[in-house]
């Protein structure tokens, strides 16, 4: 893909850590945030369906926990785990049949970061999610299969079902695995 419109019309999202401060309007509500890449779909001869535009916020609110006042409050004064939610709840109102996911928890607190790792697991069905994390314990908690790349090589692939965690621990850390004696 070449563009970020491409990839709209493809249907694959891409959230990173740091795209708060990239794709946001850190001054308008969780509305104009949520539709932001979708302006085209949510117009009508380039006229804003204001009225979709909240209905979609504020299903998104209820089903991501966003803690806010009302889906008015503007992103900044919203804590850097619900700005995080927005972000994600703006890729899910759009049925994104791809998830790229890059460092989503990072600065996010532990309960923003159940949330949204919640809502993932529940809407995963038709859809593939990639999550890119460098904390363990953030794979383990929300995927269903963790590889382990190093320097741009996979060295290890697991089932998050019966983890052997000596083993994956020695993937991380670059070594063999330990055995045990």
């Amino acid at each position: 893909m070449n563009s970020a419109r491409e990839a709209i019309e493809r249907a694959v999202a891409e959230v990173g850590g740091g795209e708060v401060l990239i794709l946001t309007d850190m001054f308008g509500g969780t509305p104009t945030n949520v539709s932001l890449p979708f302006l085209k779909r949510m117009s009508s001869l380039s006229v804003m369906k204001r009225r979709t535009e909240r209905s979609v916020a504020r299903r998104q609110i209820d089903e991501l926990g966003i803690v806010c006042r009302s889906e008015k409050d503007d992103m900044a004064s919203l804590s850097g785990g619900n700005q995080q939610k927005v972000m994600v709840a703006r890729w899910m109102a759009q049925n994104a049949k791809l998830f790229i996911l890059d460092e989503p928890f990072q600065g996010v607190d532990i309960s923003a970061r159940r949330d949204i790792a919640a809502k993932l697991r529940a809407s995963a069905n038709g859809r593939a999610t990639l999550l890119f994390v460098t904390e363990l314990d953030e794979a383990l908690e929300t995927a269903d299969r963790i590889l382990v790349m190093s320097e741009q090589t996979i060295v290890g692939e697991h089932r998050n079902a019966d983890i052997d965690l000596d083993r994956l621990l020695a993937e991380v850390a670059g070594g063999p695995p330990h055995s045990a004696a």
